[in-house]
């Protein structure tokens, strides 16, 4: 995610509600830049916005919003508004918009199938397959028990950070069975894992044809033709999963996003270069635009992959919106200058070029499709956000003193509590996060070489968790890299 300076330029009647006489655009910086001493990193900007849905389908996004019975009123920085209650729709709070951008990238997030294992219940009454249990079950010479037990396997390994492993053993179950479309449900499921859309697509059609009346294959399938971006198939497979599952969360999470995202954008446009699938609203992004956005994302994508060492399987779908449309859609904060939740969303009202600031969020988003491939979307929040923050480039040098005195007193945040989502955090601790994050991985990077940073993510990719990799490769455990960081800004 990428950040915006709202303080500076805003668009008319922008989504943060305050009224304008001028059209004004959004800095569009990974970074806010302008600290100010006295506040010493404290980005007010950056709070959780509550967002105001009016009836005639607008939002004003607010740092706070109440409800006070006839009128709500709503701040913004230090000034206070208010509407009459009978022009809101609804109001959503900061947590619940927190909590849906949590769940954007839903190919990664989707839970792993239930398997009737009831065949291996004398076998592995715990539900888990040894190597010695899998033998036994093949020694018994039951196809659909062994079947079972492969696929059981491959969910276990999945979670271990085995993935080679995992494709292994489901490549097998389908050849023992295939017409069993559990195991080809759970094949598109790991394919998804991976960021392999296109041949999980394949896998999930066969899966809904072989078992109609499986839910979890329809929400396979409704998954990748969502990363496929076609966004109005997905939304009548998960219609269709909600029917013969009515009580999973995960399906009625994903309905109202891709609803959401369904209705914005039912009259788009497509744009295409060689690795990016572009979408547009009509004439809010000239052709110029549009051609500069994919150059400058296949240069970003040629020194991405030179860097990291790896090459997308999929093209990458792009979403360019108006600022409306943008925060409609994605619920993301009002700080943001654009989002990556498995697709590169990127608000473009007002902007006719490239611009140097828009490049580097181009990069910087794009540079987290790469980080989620090459750990198998299981990278701490602060390597993820302080390596696609590295690669724009940017360096924490700028931020060296007041760094140095934010650790001095105590207030920097702990790497362990930096691994999750920055969504819990105020804005004080967000922006600290932010700049922690760049400054310890540029650390890593000149201290030890940009190739243990990929030795990391490949530990990462494999199952080890981020201090397990990290002794491993640096010989630190975080509370050694903490004070061994901490010297180096004395």
């Amino acid at each position: 995610m990428s950040f915006a300076l709202w303080d500076s330029w805003l668009p008319t009647s922008g989504p943060r509600g305050k009224p304008s006489h001028e059209r004004r655009l959004p800095l569009l910086e990974c970074w806010p830049v302008h600290f100010r001493s006295a506040i010493c990193f404290c980005l007010l900007s950056c709070a959780w916005a509550d967002t105001i849905h009016l009836k005639n389908g607008r939002t004003i996004q607010a740092d706070s919003a109440r409800d006070t019975g006839d009128r709500v009123e709503y701040d913004i920085g230090d000034d206070k508004y208010a509407i009459p209650k009978s022009s809101v729709d609804h109001i959503d709070t900061a947590a619940s918009a927190a909590a849906a951008i949590a769940n954007t990238h839903l190919a990664a997030n989707v839970a792993a199938p239930k398997i009737d294992s009831g065949r291996l219940s004398g076998v592995a009454p715990d539900g888990k397959i040894t190597p010695a249990r899998l033998a036994k079950i093949e020694a018994g010479g039951d196809k659909s028990a062994l079947t079972s037990a492969l696929i059981v396997l491959a969910i276990q390994e999945q979670q271990h950070g085995k993935i080679d492993d995992a494709l292994s053993h489901m490549e097998r179950a389908l050849s023992l069975e295939p017409d069993n479309g559990d195991a080809a449900a759970t094949y598109a499921w790991l394919l998804l894992k991976q960021d392999r859309a296109s041949l999980a697509q394949s896998f999930a059609e066969d899966a809904v044809h072989k078992s109609p009346d499986s839910a979890f294959a329809h929400k396979i399938l409704a998954l990748a033709y969502y990363k496929n971006d076609r966004i109005q198939d997905a939304l009548a497979e998960f219609k269709k999963a909600k029917e013969l599952g009515p009580n999973d969360p995960e399906v009625d999470a994903y309905l109202k996003a891709v609803s959401r995202q369904a209705k914005a954008e039912a009259d788009f446009r497509n744009d295409a270069s060689t690795h990016f699938n572009m979408r547009y609203e009509g004439d809010k992004a000239s052709p110029k635009l549009r051609e500069q956005i994919l150059l400058t994302l296949e240069r970003h994508f040629d020194d991405l992959v030179s860097t990291m060492g790896l090459l997308p399987r999929d093209p990458i779908a792009v979403v360019l919106y108006t600022n409306q449309t943008y925060f409609d859609v994605t619920l993301a904060p009002s700080w943001t200058a654009a989002l990556n939740d498995g697709k590169l969303r990127i608000p473009i009202e007002g902007l006719t070029s490239v611009t140097p600031d828009l490049s580097r969020v181009l990069k910087h988003e794009l540079a987290h499709s790469f980080i989620r491939q090459a750990t198998n979307g299981r990278c701490p929040v602060w390597l993820n956000e302080g390596l696609a923050q590295l690669v724009e480039p940017q360096s924490a040098a700028k931020y060296r003193i007041p760094l140095s005195n934010v650790f001095q007193n105590g207030k920097q945040t702990p790497l362990q509590s930096m691994e999750g989502s920055f969504i819990g955090l105020d804005s004080n601790q967000a922006a600290i996060a932010y700049i922690e994050s760049l400054a310890y991985v540029e650390y890593i990077r000149d201290a030890y070489g940009m190739n243990r940073i990929a030795d990391i993510m490949r530990n990462l990719s494999e199952g080890q968790s981020t201090e397990e990799s990290l002794k491993s490769v640096i010989h630190d455990d975080y509370s050694q890299l903490e004070e061994e960081f901490a010297r180096h800004l004395r």
